[in-house]
């Protein structure tokens, strides 16, 4: 069936409603991160040290970007016009071999609390939780240790932390 013009009834979007399409949602960002990690995640297992990502928004592709550089990963974003999703990431790690037989400690770098205490990632009664000590040998004296095999079945949020191993 054909369509006239004086048929077609014009979409009126405001300036905002056109960026929020534009940008995506906030659950797309989400979906599309624990995509990243998962993958990332399937190469570690794998003993690879890098990935290629390519990512359809720039919004989304920057943002991305910004996430795994604070966590610590060595990322490059650019423009790839020869594939059908236009954003490249490019993503290195170090490849992380933590010995079973040792412990480490997780602080959460940059977080402290208003009394100056530093924050760590531990485990208590079997659950993932967060503890706060003055120093590394406070937080290690308060048994607030892990082990490597507690980090292999850690959720996505501690495995992001760097580990520090305890001397013992």
């Amino acid at each position: 069936m054909l369509t006239y013009e004086k048929d077609v009834i014009p979409v009126k979007m405001t300036a905002r409603e056109a960026h929020k399409r534009s940008i995506g949602t906030e659950e797309d960002y989400i979906k599309l991160l624990i995509d990243v990690y998962n993958f990332i995640h399937e190469e570690v297992d794998n003993r690879n040290t890098s990935i290629d990502y390519w990512i359809d928004s720039l919004y989304l592709a920057d943002r991305v970007f910004n996430e795994l550089v604070k966590q610590g990963y060595n990322v490059n974003l650019e423009k790839d016009m020869g594939a059908d999703k236009v954003w490249h990431l490019s993503i290195e790690w170090e490849n992380v071999d933590l010995d079973p037989n040792k412990k480490y400690i997780l602080p959460l770098d940059d977080a402290t609390s208003w009394e100056g205490e530093l924050y760590y990632a531990t485990i208590v009664n079997d659950h993932w939780a967060i503890a706060k000590a003055f120093t590394d040998t406070q937080i290690i004296e308060d048994g607030c240790t892990v082990t490597a095999k507690d980090l292999e079945e850690a959720p996505e949020w501690v495995r992001a932390i760097k580990p520090v191993e305890v001397e013992e």
